[in-house]
């Protein structure tokens, strides 16, 4: 029955927040939500200030294709480079889309909340707490709940993550172009 829920919970969000959308879809394994941020001013490592009501990406695993690298659901180290690549690629996939397309256009930092967080400094990302606990614990259940659901290795995989907190990743724009997209120049007055 919670299968249930948690299946038309999922739909719901996606449809509400512009996830079925095609444009949203970001190589094999994102998809990104557009929004204004609602939280605390902040200011990122490399100085980019993200104030309320500044134009954000918000960043969420595309669940299916992410399982699907899984195959079987045999825990093998294969299956872990799989996803990195996989979502090394979709940001690569995000930078050229951030460089070339309006839909992005003012958009100043990409986020996301997560139980995952662990190892995205490599790809990049700043890891920030959740201010709100209350918040970050339903993140958490969240997370843990789509991971019984999508992982091939269902209640085991979240098991395993039981006790983590929910944290924030953030890159900037101009983090964001500067590594995945070297090749472009990063237009002045994107950082702040």
């Amino acid at each position: 029955m919670f299968g249930l829920f948690l299946r038309g919970y999922d739909l719901a969000y996606r449809w509400l927040h512009g996830l079925l959308d095609p444009a949203a879809q970001v190589g094999e394994a994102l998809r990104v939500e557009l929004a204004c941020y609602r939280g605390l001013a902040l200011t990122l490592a490399d100085g980019t200030k993200v104030r309320p009501g500044d134009r954000i990406g918000i960043i969420h695993l595309y669940n299916e294709r992410v399982a699907a690298l899984h195959g079987d659901g045999s825990e093998t180290p294969t299956a872990g480079l799989k996803f990195r690549r996989a979502f090394v690629a979709s940001l690569a996939d995000l930078a050229r889309r951030v460089g070339e397309s309006d839909r992005y256009v003012g958009v100043k930092a990409f986020t996301a909340e997560t139980i995952l967080h662990q190892g995205t400094q490599r790809a990049g990302f700043e890891i920030l707490p959740i201010p709100s606990a209350t918040w970050s614990q339903l993140v958490a259940a969240y997370g843990r709940a789509l991971l019984t659901r999508y992982h091939p290795l269902g209640r085991r995989r979240a098991s395993r993550l039981r006790f983590s907190e929910a944290r924030a990743i953030w890159i900037s724009r101009t983090a964001l172009l500067r590594r995945y997209a070297p090749e472009r120049s990063v237009p002045s007055g994107t950082s702040s």
